[in-house]
């Protein structure tokens, strides 16, 4: 394993927010947006080579509302250069549906777009679809459904049907990235993938004012875009999968968020994978769990701050299904936590705004292990060969950071520095390859 020594590193940001629209008398209203950041050793985007790395984003977004109706959406054009893209699947702030190389350069460019139409004739009711992602959870990365990974179409209604119950389901298409071999005949040259699915519904029950208690449950199913078994937004998925023949991924989670006083919330979430409620207790079972606890306070210190402190933890057996069709992931990144299965983190951010200023801080140590196939056909072998955690190669980071931004010419142009010392052990470890191993890398920041 190579050890690379301390590099100093610098981050620096420049970001310019416009907003306009054609006339006061219409409601159509784009935002422009650019950023660029410089990062003096490559940060966690370049776990391979030295040297600077660069990301650019292009971004035009709009909006209107008219009657009940509102409208937003956005296009993103990302240029980056001295970018491993392998890299952003083991970063929470970093994702992309399509890449692409610029001809005579080893320059990357990315794309995307989002879109989100919304109607609501009341309080208590609204539908929207479109192309986005749903975040259920009160965590900063949930378990089942977070907004780290890239969006994607869906249709989607919320509906308040007391003061203390809320329903809310979804249905949308995934991106398998899963080779159609059947459909690329029909389209040499180009890659057609199998079709990928999920659909999922959520009940919030607000018990006591303060405390609120949340079950959630979805199915991911492949080879179709729809199934009309999980269009029934008031049937346990968990039941409707035995029409199919039980080979799809139902997937399960409960949350608890209480709010012991003004400005604190405590938050705990436990998420289940494929259960089988007759063998929860045997020592053969299928808890194939992650978990989650995590508090935020605003006003910490005084005023104008917040601190948020969180752990997660995932199972080695989690996201990833029999049929690989059904896994829990979209263009390769998982759906929920964002480093995915086999997995734990510890983190603390803490933001405090002093006049123009706005400062942050962060403490992030970051754990996964292996995900090989010969891991998965284990968990489903009857009895099952136990796998005892992180035994095999493993990649750890530590990150330490602060963080100033500043708003000027009435916050349309915002300058941003950071600084970072980063301890990554085995670094561009690949999950899914047991025999590939990465560098020792220490960051110091100035």
């Amino acid at each position: 394993m190579e050890i690379i020594k301390p590099i100093p590193t610098i981050i620096i940001g420049l970001f310019l927010s416009i907003e306009f629209s054609f006339s006061s008398e219409t409601n159509l209203i784009f935002t422009p947006f650019f950023s660029s950041t410089y990062y003096s050793s490559g940060s966690v985007f370049q776990p391979e080579k030295d040297g600077k790395t660069t990301i650019t984003y292009f971004q035009l977004g709009a909006k209107k509302n008219t009657g009940a109706w509102s409208i937003s959406g956005r296009f993103q054009f990302i240029t980056a250069t001295n970018l491993d893209s392998n890299s952003a699947f083991f970063n929470p702030d970093f994702n992309f549906e399509h890449r692409r190389g610029y001809y005579g350069s080893d320059n990357t460019w990315f794309e995307s777009s989002s879109l989100i139409i919304n109607y609501r004739n009341s309080e208590k009711f609204s539908v929207f679809f479109g192309k986005d992602r749903v975040q259920w959870g009160a965590g900063r990365s949930n378990l089942i459904l977070s907004n780290h990974c890239p969006t994607y179409p869906l249709a989607s209604f919320d509906w308040k049907i007391s003061e203390k119950l809320n329903l809310q389901y979804f249905i949308a298409s995934l991106a398998s990235q899963i080779s159609d071999s059947s459909q690329n005949e029909l389209y040499p040259g180009r890659d057609i993938y199998v079709d990928r699915s999920i659909a999922g519904h959520r009940l919030k029950y607000s018990l006591l004012d303060k405390l609120t208690l949340s079950a959630i449950e979805t199915v991911i199913f492949g080879n179709r875009k729809f199934d009309e078994h999980y269009l029934l937004p008031f049937i346990p998925f968990w039941s409707m999968q035995h029409y199919t023949g039980d080979v799809d991924n139902v997937q399960m989670c409960g949350e608890i968020s209480w709010i012991p006083k003004d400005e604190l919330k405590i938050y705990t979430s436990i998420f289940i994978d494929e259960w089988r409620p007759e063998s929860t207790f045997d020592e053969q079972n299928r808890n194939w769990i992650g978990y989650q606890i995590g508090l935020k306070k605003n006003n910490f210190l005084k005023y104008n701050n917040n601190l948020l402190i969180e752990y997660t933890w995932t199972d080695h057996r989690i996201y990833r299904h029999k049929y690989s069709e059904n896994n829990s992931y979209t263009y390769n990144f998982p759906l929920g936590f964002w480093a995915g299965p086999h997995a734990e983190e510890f983190i603390i951010i803490f933001n405090q705004k002093l006049g123009d200023w706005n400062f942050q801080s962060n403490i992030s140590q970051v754990k996964r292990g292996e995900l090989t196939e010969e891991m998965l056909d284990r968990q489903y072998s009857d009895p099952v060969i136990v796998y005892e955690r992180y035994n095999g190669n493993l990649e750890t980071r530590m990150i330490i950071s602060a963080k100033a931004k500043k708003g000027i010419l009435k916050n349309k142009l915002f300058l941003e520095l950071e600084g970072q010392w980063i301890d990554w052990k085995n670094a561009g470890f690949d999950p899914y390859d047991s025999g590939r191993l990465g560098k020792d890398i220490s960051k110091f920041s100035i």
